[in-house]
C-alpha cells in the first residue's frame, strides 16, 4: 500500500513540473544580471533571444532587487518588448526609466 501512496505522489509531483515547464514562452528569450563584487551597485542586465544571442545591454548604477514582483514585471515586460524586435537596440536606457532609477 505504501508503494502505491509513493508512486502516486511521485507521478503527481512529476505531472505537476512539466506542466510548470509548458506555461514558459520557450521562443521568448531571456534576461541575466551580472555584477562585480568590489562593485555591487555596478549591474549590467543583458538581454537574450530564445537563440542566445544578446539583444540589448544597459548597465545601471544601482543594486537590482530581483526579489521585489515590479523589478520583475518590468525586466520581463522589456524583453517582451525586445522580443518583438529583431535587430540589437543600441543603449536607450531602457532598464533605469522602466523602474524610474537615477540616471
Amino acid at each position: 500500500m505504501k508503494k502505491i501512496i509513493t508512486t502516486i505522489v511521485i507521478l503527481v509531483a512529476l505531472i505537476t513540473g512539466s506542466q510548470a515547464q509548458n506555461k514558459l514562452n520557450a521562443n521568448q528569450g531571456f534576461w541575466v544580471i551580472e555584477s562585480n563584487v568590489n562593485l555591487p551597485k555596478v549591474q549590467t542586465v543583458k538581454f537574450y533571444d530564445a537563440n542566445n544571442r544578446l539583444m540589448y545591454e544597459e548597465t545601471v548604477y544601482t543594486k537590482l532587487n530581483t526579489k521585489k514582483k515590479k523589478t520583475l514585471v518590468a525586466l520581463n515586460q522589456i524583453l517582451d518588448k525586445l522580443s518583438e524586435r529583431t535587430a540589437y537596440i543600441e543603449s536607450r536606457n531602457l532598464v533605469t526609466l522602466s523602474l524610474n532609477l537615477k540616471h
